[in-house]
């Protein structure tokens, strides 16, 4: 039998019977729909978060914090957080780092300490995230801008002059009614002078930026923190290509500054943009992934589904088959059949699937840009045709038993059933 005639069948057997049809082809497309729309989404959604990092950070930054030497990043920066990690890294290191025969292809160069403090002003408090910054921090963070007054300069900072710039809640919680800069606050008792307010930034990685304390750093450690301790240091390449040889200087520099000879015995680690955007790419693709195989356990409720109702139309022709095996038809044939109708269901299930899973993203996405989330009108073409496949194998493998159910059915048996 000729394959145009298979699938000519096939139709007028599906058309006959719409209402069963329709609900076979229900859990295929609910399958295939659902993972079309974890994927897309998870891959505009991933887009989205490089993208957001690369505005945030970019791809020339390198970044450098204390470590537990002989342990692993993860385990270091755990230990950092909590508190568990020694600090390793002080203010001669930055001035190291900042000398250009040090680090020639250094940009920028920004060191930071952080510490948490009450904010007052008259009666009034706030408990607030100080960081200490060198004048260079606007550079490395861009989210952070200036709204009203200025940023402090190099000799503020050298020369210990007790400045501060106030994020936007602090400065609207201390100041209601006036403008904050060129007031007083005292933070323990340092009295500082408010020389600029931030503009509203939002949140960095889960830090409120309106409501942190930009301070120089060198004041924050000798007046408030009273060590030379640092959290972190930044370093912006002169260029994306110059970031590998940047970091073996840093490298270079940071182990004759601890005197370490043994590269296993850092008391540093440092982590690029790079592996930043890998390591985000990576956790959301676990996520993604994992959703969309939750989501396509439902194409194999609605393989079992399409089985039983081959089941089914097996037993309702068997006349039929009866018939067509008297007319000479082979068992091939009869297989064939049933098993073109399987396949013909689960595919048009994929297909309907796939283009409401595309729409479905599209009108998502569209929600999220107009609530000022910049995600990118991306579909994930592999997931569709990856689910429409998965729905055709689907007919085949759960079509099957039907099929050889049907070719097994005796000539003279069958036409006898009533």
């Amino acid at each position: 039998m000729r394959l145009n005639d298979i699938l000519k069948i096939s139709l007028q057997s599906l058309r006959r019977n719409r209402v069963r049809t329709a609900l076979s082809l229900l859990g295929i497309v609910i399958g295939v729909f659902a993972v079309t729309v974890i994927l897309s989404m998870g891959v505009a959604v991933k887009a989205a978060v490089v993208g957001y990092v690369n505005d945030m950070v970019g791809q020339d930054l390198v970044s450098i914090n204390p470590a537990v030497p002989g342990a692993t990043k993860d385990n270091s920066m755990r230990a950092l957080l909590m508190g568990g990690s020694p600090m390793s890294i002080e203010y001669r290191d930055l001035a190291a780092l900042e000398n250009p025969q040090n680090v020639p292809d250094a940009l920028v160069v920004n060191g930071v300490a952080t510490n948490q403090a009450y904010v007052r002003h008259g009666n009034t408090e706030y408990r607030s995230t100080l960081i200490g910054a060198s004048p260079t921090y606007l550079s490395i963070q861009p989210i952070i801008k200036m709204g009203t007054g200025r940023f402090y300069t190099r000799e503020e900072e050298k020369g210990l002059v007790p400045v501060v710039v106030l994020g936007n809640k602090v400065a609207a919680k201390l100041f209601p009614n006036e403008d904050a800069v060129g007031q007083k606050v005292l933070i323990r008792d340092l009295a500082l002078t408010v020389i600029g307010v931030a503009a509203p930034a939002g949140s960095l990685f889960g830090m409120d930026i309106d409501s942190v304390v930009i301070l120089p750093l060198q004041l924050m450690l000798k007046r408030v923190q009273g060590n030379d301790k640092i959290f972190e240091i930044h370093i912006r390449a002169v260029s994306q290509a110059a970031v590998p040889s940047m970091v073996a200087d840093i490298q270079r520099t940071l182990r004759r500054q601890h005197n370490i000879t043994d590269p296993a015995k850092d008391d540093f680690m440092l982590t690029t943009a790079k592996e930043m955007t890998d390591r985000l790419n990576t956790i959301t693709d676990v996520i993604t992934y994992f959703l969309g195989f939750l989501a396509a356990i439902s194409l194999l409720v609605g393989g079992i589904g399409i089985m039983n109702i081959m089941l089914v139309s097996v037993t309702e022709r068997i006349r039929e088959v009866g018939l067509r095996k008297a007319l000479g038809a082979k068992n091939r044939d009869i297989m064939v059949q049933f098993l073109a109708e399987a396949v013909a269901l689960t595919t048009m299930g994929g297909l309907i699937g796939g283009l409401l899973g595309f729409l479905v993203t599209v009108v998502g996405v569209a929600a999220m840009r107009y609530f000022g989330l910049n995600v990118p009108y991306t579909v994930s073409l592999g997931a569709f045709f990856g689910a429409a496949l998965v729905a055709a194998v689907t007919g085949i493998v759960f079509g099957l038993q039907p099929a050889r159910k049907a070719a097994a059915l005796e000539p003279v048996e069958s036409l006898r059933y009533e």
